[in-house]
């Protein structure tokens, strides 16, 4: 059974997989703009120790829409969080986390029957999420199984996407950067073999440097926008 964790008196949401959403963390330690939790993801430490946690599970996943919206991590991804901000924080979130694991069972009546209806109600709209975005992924690995990598536009185009929305999505969420006028994948996700990067000279002399998407980025980009940005 998944205890409730609460920080002054703020619940931190919990994804069916058990991970805690770092929006929640973020409004419990204060909410300050240079705390939000975008800033932590970007930071080289934090890319090697999701590379590393990799390993054995999903340490991040984002949920775009519904009552669940938000970035979700793993526990080991939390206290990183939590002392990024403050060892204050860090010791209070530690502590919280603690006590919880230890009182995990309700000592109640009302408070177990208020646990499996929130329970309940996050299972529901994930599932809800699941059956929405099902036609939608499934035309994707229909079209995925015997294609090559693709360009960002014509990526877009497949999935019936705003070239720009998508472009920004993927910048928004850190997966791609600009650099010298180029889009590039962050490091991480070129290694998931969601992208790969193209360079080369042109008919004219000039060279020049292509973000071309795998298939298998193609299926990833499609399940986790597709409720923001693919079409009816």
């Amino acid at each position: 059974m998944t205890a409730l964790i609460c920080i002054d008196s703020i619940q931190i949401r919990q994804d069916t997989s058990g991970r805690y959403c770092l929006n929640d963390l973020h409004r419990a330690a204060g909410g300050e703009r240079r705390h939000e939790p975008s800033f932590w993801r970007n930071l080289q430490q934090t890319e090697n120790l999701v590379q590393l946690l990799s390993t054995t599970g999903i340490p991040v996943v984002v949920i775009n829409g519904g009552n669940m919206r938000g970035t979700y991590v793993c526990k080991e991804l939390v206290y990183s969080y939590a002392m990024w901000i403050s060892p204050e924080f860090n010791l209070r979130v530690i502590r919280t986390f603690d006590a919880a694991q230890t009182n995990n069972v309700p000592q109640t009546l009302p408070e177990a029957l208020r646990l499996a209806a929130d329970m309940a109600e996050q299972n529901t709209q994930l599932s809800n999420k699941v059956q929405q975005d099902a036609p939608k992924v499934a035309f994707v690995e229909h079209y995925v199984d015997a294609a090559g990598a693709k360009g960002l536009r014509e990526t877009a185009k497949i999935l019936n996407m705003p070239e720009k929305a998508m472009i920004d999505a993927l910048l928004r969420d850190k997966v791609l950067f600009r650099q010298s006028g180029n889009l590039l994948p962050h490091a991480l996700r070129q290694r998931e073999g969601l992208f790969t990067v193209k360079t080369g000279t042109s008919d004219f002399g000039h060279a020049y440097t292509q973000t071309r998407v795998t298939p298998r980025g193609v299926q990833w980009i499609a399940e986790r926008y597709a409720s923001e940005l693919m079409g009816g």
